[in-house]
């Protein structure tokens, strides 16, 4: 007689229909999620828990939970007991909390948490305890009977080998994601440029996207910090999961706290229902959070405890929520100047800072300008065609670019809405004074100046003139000179 005979035709149906939706999925965590929900109703159970077994360190850590009480998340709390003589027996595990239980003597934990029975199987890769599925119940022991050990037993190959081929893909994916990064000429989505200084931060990025690092941003205003932490997004494994962007700065420090973390409904006046936080919306994925040093204290003190613990609470509840989240951070500012006059604190620094990615100014890769005005108008001007002049490209290529990448594209959508040619010209580029720089030779300085003061004044030579403090007679034979 096998020792599987009590499985009945029902329980290897839904078994089936368990293997077919598990066989479905790549992601190792959306496997074994699915397998604790299944079994937690299954089974009758109140909790169910992935627990990973680390054989370097001889430990335990939960790393799932599916239940329908809330429960802590610390090995401590479970049965070490009942951990330890799986990892012995390699075999599905069924124990009450009675006297009648001879095996053992009841643990601590099991007395704190009032649980009548357990029910546990070992998930086995290459000969190795890789796991532990871990079901209790803590209303009632009838629940767990020796026909579901049965029912687990028969079910934990299949498990471990579905569970062992996601980790196989896994490490696959992450192997050619390293591969593609070495390659020569790698582009970014969205990322402009064939600079020297874009292509290290398009290395660096690289580097960084496959793994679960925080990442902060270094870079001016309008430099294309948020391009750059939506590209690390596309090139990690949450690429699937949701992105989001949110900006802090000049957000009052109530209304970001109830956007991060949600509420719960009677937090606060206004506070009509629960509402989820911008957190547990983005779980399994990253939140690219700009202008971090805008951050107030007692929210830089909650994001710490965010990025040490992977927990939250909502505004009004004292409920902890599970949640994992990359975290990229962007700023303008010098946060070790911040840090020194004690407005930014040092600990989320290096929380934050575990590598640091610098987008160099627009002024630092002029020759990516060519590049960056050909795809701003192309995307401006849709089926139209639309080019810029040889002298306009001159234009933009010594202007000294303040406002970077934005001011740019600022700069390209005046001047196709002044120009009304297919080739847009010098004088249809209107530049900031500000940003002039002083590169070129002399002549070109002296025909730039005079260019910027019939912009002044609208064509007026007079008065021009009269500003340049030069004759009207010598700034016409210029202005004939230059086409104006």
């Amino acid at each position: 007689m096998s020792q599987f005979d009590s499985i009945d035709l029902k329980e290897l149906e839904a078994l089936h229909a368990l293997t077919e939706k598990m066989a479905s999925l790549e992601d190792d965590q959306e496997i074994l999620r699915t397998v604790l929900k299944h079994f937690v109703i299954q089974i009758g159970a109140e909790v169910g828990a992935f627990i990973y077994y680390d054989r370097q360190s001889d430990s335990f850590d939960i790393r799932i939970i599916e239940s329908t009480l809330p429960v802590h998340d610390e090995a401590k709390y479970f049965s070490q007991t009942v951990f330890r003589k799986i990892l012995e027996t390699r075999r599905a595990h069924l124990s009450f909390d009675t006297g009648t239980d001879e095996e053992r003597p009841q643990s601590k934990s099991i007395v704190i948490n009032q649980i009548h029975a357990i029910l546990a199987f070992p998930l086995i890769i290459n000969d190795q305890v890789y796991g532990i599925m871990y079901f209790d119940s803590r209303h009632s022991r009838q629940k767990f009977t020796e026909e579901s050990r049965q029912l687990l037993a028969f079910f934990a190959p299949i498990a471990s080998l579905t569970l062992a081929r996601a980790l196989s893909g896994k490490e696959i994916r992450r192997e050619n994601a390293l591969l593609k990064s070495r390659l020569p000429g790698e582009k970014l989505p969205d990322i402009i440029g064939e600079s020297a200084a874009i292509k290290q931060v398009t290395r660096l990025v690289h580097k960084v996207a496959p793994t679960d690092a925080s990442v902060l941003i270094l870079g001016e205003n309008g430099v294309g910090k948020d391009l750059v932490a939506r590209a690390i997004h596309r090139l990690s494994k949450r690429r699937h999961k949701p992105y989001m962007a949110q900006f802090v700065g000049n957000l009052p420090a109530t209304i970001l706290e109830s956007e991060l973390f949600g509420y719960k409904k009677g937090a606060f006046t206004g506070a009509n229902s629960d509402k989820m936080g911008i957190f547990e919306a983005v779980d399994g994925g990253t939140l690219f959070l700009d202008e971090i040093s805008e951050l107030s204290f007692d929210l830089q003190s909650k994001l710490l405890r965010v990025l040490q613990n992977k927990e939250i609470k909502r505004l009004g509840e004292n409920t902890i929520r599970r949640i994992d989240v990359r975290i990229i951070a962007a700023t303008n500012r010098d946060l070790k100047q911040m840090i020194a006059e004690g407005r930014f604190r040092e600990d989320l620094y290096y929380r934050l800072n575990v590598i640091s990615l610098t987008v160099p100014p627009l002024r630092e890769r002029r020759d990516d300008i060519p590049l960056l005005a050909e795809h701003i108008l192309k995307k401006l001007s849709g089926e139209e065609e639309r080019r810029l002049s040889a002298g306009a490209i001159k234009k933009l290529m010594v202007y000294n670019w303040p406002g970077n990448v934005r001011q740019l594209e600022n700069v390209l959508q005046r001047a196709h809405i002044v120009s009304e040619e297919e080739t847009i010209r010098e004088e249809d580029i209107l530049l900031d004074d500000a940003g002039e720089t002083m590169d070129g030779t002399m002549e070109e300085l002296k025909n730039r100046l005079i260019r910027q003061r019939l912009e002044q004044f609208n064509g007026n030579k007079t008065l021009a003139a009269k500003s340049l403090d030069i004759s009207l007679r010598s700034l016409q034979m210029k202005a004939r000179e230059l086409g104006l």
